[in-house]
């Protein structure tokens, strides 16, 4: 028993051993730069949150164990050393989804200070690290307390608030039962407005992604519809699945899922071709709450 003890231990200690566990290290960089991708351009649905926790806090758990046992493996170091950058925007844009942010915060923060990075470096860079996450947090709480939207280039929000996306999704339904490429999704005012207003998005069902216990609905990318007085009497519907009657207008949706043309009707029925919205390129977050 004690030779094939001896045998393991051997195994592990080698150099070439945990030169080669340092790879998988790299796997976890990968890993947090691909949640940080679906925080960012994604909508997440869920078939059993409990199951999906747990595999996530074990992948983290599994990830963690492999990047301090080669903690001195320079490309453990490397990996060490970019896994904050990603962290921050799982935190922006997941922001108050602990269950995604902290066992990914735990590990990085944990194996970051395990590491055989130079101690001054560790301390340079976790003091920036600290640095640009309270300055992160605090930015974002004030975004938000003050309602200000950051505009893109084309005029959208970066960081559309989630909570107030409808789950009730209005899609068009071929004559064998199946789901146009299409869906709108509406964001609705708070009821606590004085004058609620509904801003809806065309998004395109094609870009979704299916995983484990999870349904990600691609946002990035989306195109904005419009704007009408939030009341009971809306009058949106699909004509076909490239053509929506849209309140009192006709869109028409190209084969990217854009805005091609928008015709407003007047009361003698006649249309004119009205200018039409740059697509939309932001709606993060992982909450949704119906009307």
């Amino acid at each position: 028993m004690s030779k094939v003890m001896n045998k393991i231990f051997a195994f592990f200690g080698n150099k070439w051993t945990k030169l080669g566990f340092s790879v998988i290290s790299v796997g976890y960089g990968a890993f947090l730069a691909w949640v940080a991708w679906l925080t960012f351009a994604y909508y997440f649905t869920y078939e059993n949150p409990a199951a999906l926790f747990l595999l996530y806090v074990f992948i983290n758990v599994i990830f963690g164990i492999v990047m301090i046992y080669t903690r001195k493996q320079i490309l453990t170091q490397i990996t060490v050393g970019f896994m904050h950058p990603f962290i921050l925007i799982i935190l922006f844009f997941g922001f108050g989804n602990w269950y995604l942010i902290l066992p990914a915060f735990v590990t990085a923060t944990v194996v970051f200070f395990a590491s055989g990075v130079n101690e001054s470096l560790k301390i340079i860079l976790g003091t920036t690290y600290m640095i640009i996450f309270v300055l992160a947090v605090l930015g974002y709480l004030t975004l938000e307390t003050l309602t200000i939207k950051i505009p893109l280039p084309n005029g959208n929000p970066l960081k559309m608030d989630l909570y107030l996306r409808s789950d009730d999704y209005i899609v068009y339904e071929k004559k064998d039962g199946d789901a146009g490429p299409y869906r709108l999704v509406a964001y609705i005012d708070p009821e606590t407005d004085e004058t609620r207003f509904a801003t809806y998005y065309v998004e395109t069902t094609l870009r979704d992604k299916k995983y484990w216990f999870l349904t990600c609905e691609r946002v990035f990318g989306c195109s904005k519809a419009g704007t009408v007085k939030y009341r009971d009497n809306l009058d949106i519907r699909w004509v076909d699945e490239n053509n929506l009657w849209f309140d009192g207008r006709f869109i028409e949706i190209d084969e990217n899922g854009e805005i091609a043309r928008k015709e407003e009707v007047d009361d003698g029925g006649e249309t004119s071709v009205i200018p039409t919205q740059p697509p939309m390129t932001q709606a993060p977050g992982m909450t949704q709450a119906a009307p």
